[in-house]
């Protein structure tokens, strides 16, 4: 399969799940599956905080809205943004993922990676295989900072499993009962 085929099934994936994404949900889906969410995780114990935070703010009820725990968001099948409400309804234990996201391994994302997929995007949305202004994506640059969602993204609550077939993540996945 082709790179630009599968960036055209992540996009097909996150749209569906966000309809209203605009441009910079784009961005920061393209972001995500580069650099994954290593920002977060420079400050382990700023990252615990705000994780149980958010968690104890969730509602387990109404996950299934969202779709499943895991949702790839690169072309290579390994990144993931796994959504909290659906592993709160399924009883994850909120210690264990957390240790889960601080154990991984970094991304480590390279800026020409980004720059070499922010194109294929721009390609796609030029033969109107996805459904952006391609001039408007081709002005965007590249992020000083990590994007943020648009306005009318709708409900976001997930983190980034940075390779979901490394041996660690995939057994710590199956025994939060998320695969």
């Amino acid at each position: 399969m082709a790179d630009k085929t599968a960036l055209l099934e992540v996009i097909e994936v996150e749209r569906s799940r966000h309809s209203r994404m605009d441009g910079r949900d784009l961005q920061k889906l393209i972001y995500q599956s580069v650099f994954g969410g290593d920002h977060l995780l420079e400050d382990p114990t700023r990252f615990a905080a705000g994780f149980r935070a958010e968690w104890a703010g969730l509602a387990a009820e109404g996950a299934e809205d969202v779709g499943s725990a895991l949702q790839l968001i690169d072309p290579a099948g390994r990144t993931a943004r796994i959504h909290l409400a659906v592993c709160r309804r399924l009883g994850v234990d909120v210690e264990r993922m957390i240790a889960l996201l601080l154990g991984q391994a970094r991304k480590a994302g390279r800026r020409s990676d980004y720059e070499r997929r922010w194109d294929e995007a721009i390609a796609l949305a030029s033969t109107g295989r996805i459904p952006f202004a391609a001039d408007e994506l081709r002005r965007v640059g590249y992020p000083g900072r990590p994007p943020r969602h648009g306005p009318e993204y709708g409900f976001a609550s997930y983190r980034i499993v940075h390779d979901i077939s490394d041996p660690f993540v995939t057994e710590a996945l199956r025994r939060l009962g998320v695969r």
